[in-house]
C-alpha cells in the first residue's frame, strides 16, 4: 500500500494544533505527534523541522522508508509536501517567502520506544519478550543488509529508534540519517552525526561508515535489552566470558523462580548466545565483528540445537487475558435470529435490544492483552487452530473452551499460516522465515518435516481436499504445490504478479485453486499452471475471499479495502451484487459450511451477517474488542469463532430451520 499525500492542515487537524498533549516525542529533525482521526484510526505524525533539515534529508527519510517493507521496518502510511508564500521583508525588500511544511505519517505504535522498556535482568520484560525484540530487531537489519538492493545501513540503531507494537513486535524506526550504500567498501563522511553511546571508534575517531557500523549499535541495543542500560559498563569491567556467565547466572536466578527442567535450560542457553552475539558485535575492531546474516545464522542454529520447547507454563499466566473468560454480550445482539431480515440498521438494533432482554444465552468472550489468532478449523472435530505473537500454536476445544498447547513458541519464528491435515493427523505451520514445518497433533506432538519453501513470510496455505497437495505462497514469491507423498517435493510453480493475501481450492473443480492479491481475484488451474481468469472490480486491495454454493452453483465472496464485499458467479465470471456497509478495511469472509450465511469482518471491529441466498444484511457483530482479524465456522455447528486485536469471541448463529449446507 503506497503511502498518501495528507493535507497539512489535516495533519493540524488531527494533531489537535500539533499540541503538547499529542507529543509523543522529538529528535534531531523533528517532533512526533500521535495523530488520531474521527474514525478513531491512529497515526504517528513526524514534523520536520523547518531549520537545519533541508529536501535531501526529507527525501532520503522517504525514499528510503518506501523502498523497505518488511515486518521489522515502521511502515509509512503518509507524508506532506507543501510550500506557502507569504509577504514580508527581504533584505529591505517587500518579497515573496517561501515555507515549506514537510511530514511524514507512519504507523502508530501503542507501546512506544524500547527505551521504555530496558531494565537489569533481575526485572522488567520476561525473558522470552526480550528474545523476541533481538530477534525481531536482527530480522529488520538484515532486511536493510541483505534484502535490499543496494543495502541501506541506518547509522543511528538505538533502543529509541525501535519502536513496539502492541504485541511487543519491533520495528526500525526514524530513517533520517540512513544511507543506500552502492559498493562494498568504507566511506568518509564529513559530518558526526548520530548517537555516540551506540557509535563505533572508528565513526567516532575517523567518520568511516561501513556496515559494522550497525552490528556494533546492534550490540550496544543487545546488550541494553539483555543486561539493561547498565550492562554495557559493567561489560568493560570484566572479561567477556565472566560478564557472560554473570549475565546468565542472574537469568537462572530469576528464571528458575517458575521454569525448571529443558525449558529453563533452553532459556539459559538462548541469554548466553545473545549476550555472547552482543559482545562480539561491540569488538574494537571492525573486522571482527559478525555480520547480519552471520549473527541470524548463530541464532537459528542455536534453535535446531535446542529443538522444540516444551509447554512454558509460567508463559501462559503472563497478563494475556484473564484466566476465567467473561461472559459479554455483543453491544449490538448476543445471537442473531436469521428467519427475520431487518430493513434497515436502525429496525435492526431495536430488534437486537428486545432479543437482549428475552434471551438469557450469553457469547464466550475472552479479552486477551496478546490474543490467539484463529487460523484453520478441523473439518471433524470442534477444533480451532490458533497462534499467537510468541509463535505458539494452540488447539481450541469449542466445547470445553480447553486449550491444547502444540508448538511452544516463546523463542521461535512467527506464525503467519497454519492448516490442519486432518486424514494424516498432522498440522502444518508458515512462518515469516520462509520455512514450513510439519508436526502430527496426536500425543507426544512430533515434527514431521522442516523445509524452506520461500524466501521470507509465508502469507497463506492450503491443503487440497484430496489430493496430497499443499499450496503455499510467500511473500513478492511464486506460488507452490508441495506434494508430500513424494518427501515434501515442489511439484509444480505458478507465477504470480504481485503480493497474495489468501488462497483456497476449488471445494468443486479441486483441479482449480483462488487468489486474493492486489485489486482482483484470480482462478489457476493446478494442471495446466495456467492463470484462467481474474475477477476484477474493486478498488483497492483484495484481502480475502471463500467460495459458496447457492442452489447448485458455485460462487465466490471477496473482501476489499475499498470497504466492500463482492460476490461472484464462477461460472459467468461475473460480480451479481456488492455488499456494502462496513466503514473500514475488509479483512476476512466466511462462508458457514451448513447455514445459507456469508460474514465480513471489518477493521471497524464489527462482522456482518449477509443471507447467502438474497444477499441482504442478517446482522452485525460489535463485541468492542477492536479489529476483527479472523472468522470460522465449525462444520455441524451454529457456533463461529471471531478473532479480534483483543480477544477472541466463540457465538452462536441462532437459525431455526438451517438450509443446506453450502461448501
Amino acid at each position: 500500500m503506497n503511502p498518501t499525500n495528507v493535507p497539512y492542515q489535516l495533519l493540524k487537524e488531527i494533531t489537535d494544533g500539533f499540541s503538547e498533549e499529542r507529543k509523543l516525542g522529538k529528535g534531531g529533525y523533528g517532533t512526533v505527534y500521535k495523530g488520531e482521526h474521527k474514525n478513531g484510526d491512529k497515526i504517528a505524525v513526524k514534523i520536520l523541522h523547518t531549520e537545519g533539515f533541508d529536501d535531501n534529508k526529507f527525501n532520503n527519510e522517504f525514499g528510503n522508508l518506501m523502498m523497505a517493507n518488511h515486518t521489522n521496518i515502521i511502515r509509512l502510511v503518509g507524508y506532506c509536501y507543501e510550500i506557502k508564500y507569504t509577504t514580508g521583508l527581504a533584505k529591505g525588500r517587500l518579497a515573496l517567502i517561501a515555507t515549506i511544511d514537510r511530514a511524514l505519517c507512519f504507523e502508530y505504535m501503542p507501546r512506544g520506544s524500547l527505551e521504555n522498556y530496558l531494565s537489569d535482568e533481575d526485572d522488567g520484560l520476561d525473558w522470552p519478550i526480550r528474545y523476541k525484540i533481538i530477534k525481531g530487531t536482527c530480522e529488520g537489519l538484515k532486511h536493510l543488509h541483505v534484502e535490499m538492493n543496494p543495502p541501506i545501513y541506518h547509522l543511528d540503531l538505538k533502543p529509541a529508534n525501535i519502536l513496539l507494537d502492541n504485541n511487543m513486535v519491533p520495528k526500525i524506526a526514524d530513517f533520517g540519517l540512513s544511507r543506500f550504500i552502492t559498493e562494498e567498501k568504507t566511506m568518509i563522511t564529513k559530518n558526526l552525526v548520530g548517537t555516540l553511546p551506540y557509535m563505533p571508534r572508528e565513526y567516532i575517531e575517523r567518520k568511516e561508515i561501513s556496515n559494522k557500523l550497525d552490528i556494533f549499535s546492534l550490540g550496544a541495543v543487545m546488550l541494553d535489552i539483555i543486561a539493561g542500560p547498565t550492562g554495557r559498563f559493567r561489560s568493560t569491567k570484566m572479561p567477556s566470558l565472566e560478564f557472560t556467565n554473570q549475565v546468565q547466572g542472574k537469568w537462572k536466578n530469576r528464571l528458575q523462580t517458575r521454569r525448571n527442567g529443558p525449558l529453563l535450560e533452553a532459556y539459559c542457553q538462548q541469554v548466553k548466545t545473545c549476550t555472547e552475539i552482543a559482545l562480539k558485535c561491540l569488538e574494537i575492531d571492525r573486522e571482527n565483528r559478525p555480520n547480519i546474516l552471520e549473527i541470524i545464522n548463530q541464532i537459528n542454529e542455536k534453535e535446531d540445537i535446542i529443538g522444540e520447547l516444551p509447554i512454558d507454563h509460567a508463559l501462559e499466566k503472563l497478563p494475556s487475558y484473564n484466566n476465567e473468560s467473561i461472559n459479554l454480550e455483543s453491544k449490538l445482539a448476543s445471537h442473531l435470529n436469521l428467519n427475520e431480515t431487518r430493513e434497515n440498521q436502525d429496525h435492526h438494533n431495536e430488534s437486537c435490544s428486545k432479543e437482549k432482554e428475552e434471551d438469557q444465552e450469553e457469547d464466550q468472550i475472552i479479552p486477551m492483552e496478546h490474543p490467539d489468532f484463529p487460523r484453520d478449523v478441523h473439518p471433524s472435530e470442534p477444533w480451532i487452530l490458533t497462534s499467537n505473537m510468541f509463535g505458539s500454536v494452540d488447539i481450541l476445544n469449542c466445547n470445553t473452551q480447553e486449550t491444547v498447547n502444540l508448538i511452544q513458541g516463546s523463542y521461535g519464528p512467527l506464525v503467519t499460516a497454519a492448516k490442519f491435515i486432518a486424514r494424516k493427523q498432522w498440522f502444518v505451520v508458515g512462518h515469516h522465515d520462509g520455512f514450513i514445518r510439519v508436526y502430527t497433533y496426536e500425543s507426544p506432538v512430533k515434527q514431521v518435516k522442516r523445509f524452506k519453501a520461500h524466501v521470507w513470510n509465508i502469507t497463506t496455505l492450503d491443503v487440497h481436499p484430496t489430493e496430497p497437495y499443499l499450496l503455499s505462497v510467500g511473500s513478492q514469491d511464486q506460488i507452490k504445490l508441495w506434494d508430500w507423498n513424494k518427501g515434501w517435493e515442489c511439484i509444480k510453480t505458478f507465477d504470480l504478479h504481485g503480493l497474495a493475501y489468501q488462497i483456497k481450492f476449488n471445494p468443486k473443480d479441486t483441479h482449480k485453486f483462488a487468489i486474493a492479491s492486489l485489486k482482483d481475484a484470480q482462478v489457476w488451474n493446478i494442471r495446466s499452471s495456467r492463470h484462467e481468469f481474474t475477477l476484477s472490480g474493486h478498488g483497492y486491495i483484495v484481502s480475502c475471499l471463500d467460495y459458496f454454493t447457492r442452489g447448485n452453483q458455485l460462487y465466490m465472496i471477496t473482501g476489499s479495502w475499498d470497504k466492500t464485499a463482492k460476490i461472484w458467479d464462477c461460472q459467468r465470471r461475473t460480480c451479481v451484487q456488492t455488499l456494502e456497509g462496513h466503514t473500514d478495511c475488509i479483512t476476512c469472509v466466511c462462508s458457514h459450511p451448513d447455514l445459507p450465511i456469508l460474514l465480513t469482518g471489518s477493521n471497524d471491529e464489527t462482522v456482518r451477517l449477509w443471507n447467502s441466498i438474497t444477499f441482504k444484511l442478517e446482522g452485525v457483530l460489535d463485541f468492542e474488542l477492536g479489529q476483527v482479524t479472523a472468522i470460522v465456522c465449525l462444520k455441524g455447528s451454529k457456533r463461529v469463532v471471531i478473532g479480534h486485536d483483543a480477544g477472541l469471541v466463540i457465538t452462536e448463529i441462532r437459525h431455526e430451520k438451517p438450509g443446506p449446507s453450502n461448501r
